[in-house]
C-alpha cells in the first residue's frame, strides 16, 4: 500500500473525511439492487468497520484489512458493541497470502485509488482476483477524474486508468460517475461506481 500516507496518524488526528460511521449508500444501494445473497466478503481498507459490520448484520460473512491499528481497535470494538462476528486484520491487503478463492464478493471504499501506478494499480486487482472465486463480485468507489470542485480530496482516476487495470481479471459490468457518501460539511466529492465480475 502507498507509504506517503500514515493512515494510523490521520486515524489519531481525527483527520478522516471517509469515515461516515455509518454504512456507504452505495453498498446498500448495489446489495439492494444486485439481491446478491449473504456469502463471504471481503472488505479492503476497511476502516473502522461500519459498512463491515452492516453486511455481517445481513447475513454476510465478512473480513476486513485496513493499515490502521487504531482503526482495527475501534472495528473490533463497534463489532462487540453490534454484536456481529466480522473478522478485522490489521495488515498490507497487497503483500497478505490470501488463501485462493477465499471470498464471493470484495469492496472497497476508496482504497484502490491510491494505489499510484499502473503497476500497483494492476498488483491490487490481481490480489483482489485472487481472493475471489470465479466469477465474484468487486465493488469499488474510487475517486473519480472529472471533479471540477477544488480543495482538497481523493485521489482521482480516469476510467481509461481503471479499465487498465482490472479489465486483464474483471469484466466491468458497471462504471457510474457519482459521489462518495459524505457526512461532513461542503460538496462530496466526484467517484466513479465501478462493479466487476472475475473473469475466471
Amino acid at each position: 500500500m502507498p507509504a506517503d500516507i500514515d493512515f494510523d496518524k490521520r486515524y489519531q488526528s481525527g483527520d478522516t473525511p471517509w469515515e461516515i460511521n455509518r454504512p456507504d449508500q452505495s453498498l446498500i444501494d448495489f446489495i439492494d439492487d444486485s439481491q446478491l445473497p449473504p456469502c463471504r466478503v471481503l472488505d479492503i481498507g476497511c476502516g473502522t468497520g461500519s459498512n463491515l459490520i452492516w453486511l455481517a448484520g445481513q447475513g454476510f460473512t465478512g473480513t476486513g484489512y485496513d493499515l490502521s491499528p487504531l482503526a482495527i481497535d475501534t472495528a473490533h470494538q463497534k463489532a462487540a458493541k453490534a454484536g456481529s462476528q466480522c473478522t478485522f486484520i490489521n495488515r498490507d491487503f497487497l503483500l497478505e497470502d490470501i488463501e485462493a478463492d477465499s471470498f464471493d464478493f470484495a469492496f472497497d471504499r476508496g482504497c484502490f485509488h491510491h494505489m499510484r501506478t499502473p503497476r500497483l494499480r494492476l498488483r491490487f486487482a490481481e490480489q483482489v482476483a485472487h481472493a475471489l472465486v470465479a466469477k465474484g463480485t468487486w465493488l469499488s468507489l474510487i475517486g473519480n477524474n472529472d471533479e471540477t470542485r477544488e480543495g482538497p480530496g481523493p485521489p482521482k482516476l480516469s476510467a481509461g486508468e481503471i479499465c487498465a487495470a482490472v479489465e486483464p481479471f474483471f469484466r466491468i459490468i458497471s462504471l457510474t460517475a457519482h459521489h462518495f457518501d459524505f457526512a461532513h460539511e461542503g460538496t462530496p466529492a466526484m467517484n466513479w461506481i465501478c462493479r466487476m465480475q472475475k473473469r475466471r
